[in-house]
């Protein structure tokens, strides 16, 4: 196996066919019976007795071309006659394209069945993946592919090839013969499993793409082989340690709780960022003791200056650096030691051509003086814990949710707006480039921190992808964690030169990630926070998976479109039972109510009997035990504009459903859904509402597509967390 490999050539270099299945007979996957010939000269009776017709003739090179593209192979041979002058013909087309030929190969060929394609590549971010899906020529027209971050479980493997919508095929659809997956399962595992050649061979193999994989009545046969090396050895992303989560916790206390900042950048006339985050941290309860670091002023912002961060007398736990790149980097070069984390606001660095020698220099300072770097090109970090922050107008008190991101100006958009939302943070820390400290460094502090119980993270680029993945695995999903990638849409991160490489976008990498570790996913920015506050409100192991949903409220139009955008994250709304039925037929509602669910309650429906309606509608709908969640909803301009104002309408939808949420713990998940046509007198109601319902713990959204996005998030969540 080694001698295969190490004999192959140079970076970018295939084995020939003939050494790539011999490779892969080692790992249990089945090839076809063959024979190897110098040429079209050693086909006879003796070379192919040992055969079975009909017979494959293909041209052997190492130059990983395919072989379709250039007339390199011939099928259905009957006769030695056929195979010698198909030998000829395929040997020659390879010489006309300009290929180097190293013999031919006649096989077996493999009896008709449904195929697959089964890869692997390294990806530049998370190392060994591999990948499955609609084999055969259709394999990069339809692109239905299924990817996961080695190695694979054998639960794994199975769920990928339930991915593929040619599923179905598999499984025998529209009267077809169910395809026996086992053999598929296993050659998954032998290329991307623990003990798989993808990790077996990590560092000397750059991509595997079986295309076809046939799958018969006789088993699973790799009809055709291409390996492409990395030439000189590589070296392998490191696998990551067994992770000591107390210790972690500890590590980073001095971040969080940090008991002495320096600033260096505040101004002594009060200008700077720097000056914003001591006015900030001040502001927002921080406690410790705050040293400004200036090379002239004896005071900045009211507290004694220090001329270096050098010249400090003890080491601080966390500098926070908003001065030029180039000085930034002298600073830490002439202070080793002297701060335990240090967050590098500057710009200036590898984000930019010319920054790239600033971002070594860095990198290099803080390795030689042992200080954790956050940054550079990042804001700051905001722990309610410890009183620091770099955001104006904070909200003090923390919460559970922590957030990690690599865009700055995206975090004070978390912040800001996601408190507001009714968001509430153990931390928010931006890493910017990632010099030092990355995702993953946080998400191991965030899975490990007791304080935090939903993650969030928005990421450019993951950096560490294998670790990361490899805590995430590990984690099984015992605390939600949601998603955003900032372009992850991009296809064209590199020219591949197999199926399986030029499959790889970004996009399909993030989903297989996600489906890997039961991350939860999400496209923008308001999908994001609306996921965070689900998990913040409604997660409790106690309850059941949330399935069957109750939509109640007025507005039949919104209704139909959240009916549907539930659907799509595979929840149901069924109608309610025979026995609910009759019960809410008994209250004599008015016409036009419509109780099989959707509920749809117009205005003179909620204010009937003085309101006392919709709490009798919602303890119908709890005590029936039909539904895992209920959404209220309420378009607020109907009543809050209106001129019949008897009842107050939306104060006794908010006080019920506060109600059964405080009082009823048995009830199913409640969500309410304030929805405003944006004017000054809907948007005062809303926010006054909004704040009642969210001290009482209630999820509160502006549409019932938002409220069903977020109990989507929850259901795929709780259904990952079952399957494992």
């Amino acid at each position: 196996m080694n001698e295969i490999v190490s004999g192959a050539g140079a970076e970018g270099a295939a084995l020939t066919e003939w050494d790539a299945k011999a490779l892969l007979a080692e790992y249990g996957i089945r090839v076809p019976g063959g024979i190897r010939l110098s040429g079209p000269d050693e086909v006879d009776e003796a070379a192919l007795s040992a055969l079975k017709p009909p017979f494959v003739c293909k041209v052997l090179n190492r130059e990983g071309a395919h072989k379709s593209d250039f007339g390199g192979l011939r099928l259905g041979l009957s006769t030695v006659a056929e195979v010698r002058a198909a030998a000829e013909a395929v040997t020659q087309a390879a010489r006309k394209a300009g290929l180097a030929v190293d013999g031919v190969l006649v096989e077996e060929q493999a009896d008709r069945g449904t195929e697959l394609v089964i890869g692997g590549l390294v990806d530049s971010r998370f190392g060994p993946c591999v990948m499955v899906g609609l084999g055969g020529i259709f394999v990069e027209i339809f692109q239905d592919v299924a990817f996961r971050v080695a190695p694979i479980t054998e639960a794994d493997a199975r769920a990928m090839l339930s991915e593929l919508k040619a599923s179905a095929i598999l499984g025998g659809a529209r009267g077809g013969k169910a395809v026996d997956i086992e053999p598929a399962v296993a050659a998954l595992l032998a290329i991307g499993g623990a003990d798989g050649l993808m990790l077996s061979q990590e560092g000397r193999i750059a991509e595997i793409d079986i295309n076809p994989l046939i799958l018969n009545d006789a088993g699973a046969f790799a009809a055709d082989a291409r390996i492409i090396l990395t030439g000189a050895e590589a070296t392998p992303l490191p696998a990551p340690v067994p992770l000591d989560e107390a210790a972690t916790v500890t590590r980073y206390e001095a971040l969080f709780r940090p008991r002495s900042i320096a600033i260096l950048g505040a101004s002594a006339t009060g200008t700077s960022f720097g000056n914003e985050v001591i006015r900030h941290s001040r502001a927002f309860g921080y406690k410790g003791k705050i040293i400004p670091i200036h090379p002239k002023a004896d005071e900045v912002e009211g507290l004694p200056a220090c001329r270096s961060l050098a010249d400090l007398p003890e080491p601080v736990d966390f500098a926070y650096v908003a001065i030029g790149a180039e000085a930034a980097v002298a600073a830490l070069e002439a202070a080793p030691g002297k701060a335990r984390f240090v967050q590098v606001m500057s710009s200036g660095f590898g984000e930019a051509a010319d920054g790239v020698e600033n971002e070594r220099r860095l990198k290099l300072a803080a390795e030689k003086g042992g200080m954790r770097v956050l940054g550079p090109n990042c804001l700051g970090v905001h722990s309610p814990r410890g009183g620091l922050t770099f955001v104006g107008n904070a909200l003090p008190g923390a919460g559970p949710v922590g957030i990690v991101s690599q865009s700055g100006g995206l975090a004070v958009d978390m912040i800001l707006r996601g408190q507001n939302m009714g968001l509430r943070f153990a931390a928010v820390s931006t890493l910017g480039n990632s010099v030092d400290l990355k995702p993953a460094d946080l998400l191991e502090f965030h899975l490990a921190d007791p304080e935090t119980k939903v993650i969030g993270l928005y990421l450019e680029d993951v950096r560490d992808g294998r670790r990361f993945v490899q805590r995430l695995v590990e984690a099984r999903a015992r605390k939600p964690v949601v998603l955003l990638v900032g372009g992850r849409t991009d296809a064209g991160r590199r020219a591949a030169a197999s199926h399986t490489g030029s499959l790889a976008a970004d996009s399909r990498l993030w989903d297989g990630v996600a489906r890997q570790t039961g991350v939860i996913l999400t496209d923008t920015l308001d999908g994001f926070l609306n996921a965070l506050l689900g998990f913040q409100m409604l997660v409790d192991d106690a309850r059941a998976p949330v399935q069957r949903v109750a939509l109640f409220g007025n507005g039949g139009g919104t209704s139909v479109l959240a009916a549907d955008a539930l659907a799509r994250g595979g929840l149901s709304v069924p109608n309610v039972s025979p026995e609910t039925r009759a019960r809410l037929d008994a209250l004599g509602l008015p016409p036009g109510t419509g109780l099989d669910n959707p509920i749809d309650t117009p205005a003179g429906t909620m204010r009937h009997r003085d309101g006392e309606v919709v709490g009798e509608i919602l303890d119908i709908l709890v005590e029936g035990g039909e539904f895992d969640a209920i959404v209220v909803h309420v378009n607020l301009t109907v009543f809050a504009t209106s001129s019949n104002q008897k009842v107050d309408v939306i104060g006794n939808i908010v006080r019920e459903a506060v109600r059964i949420r405080t009082t009823v713990p048995e009830a199913p998940r409640l969500a309410l859904v304030l929805r405003s046509d944006g004017s000054e007198v809907t948007e005062n109601r809303k926010r006054s509402d909004r704040r009642t319902a969210l001290d009482a713990g209630l999820a509160v959204y502006d549409e019932l597509v938002d409220a069903a996005a977020a109990l989507s998030a929850l259901a795929a969540w709780e259904r990952f967390r079952a399957s494992r």
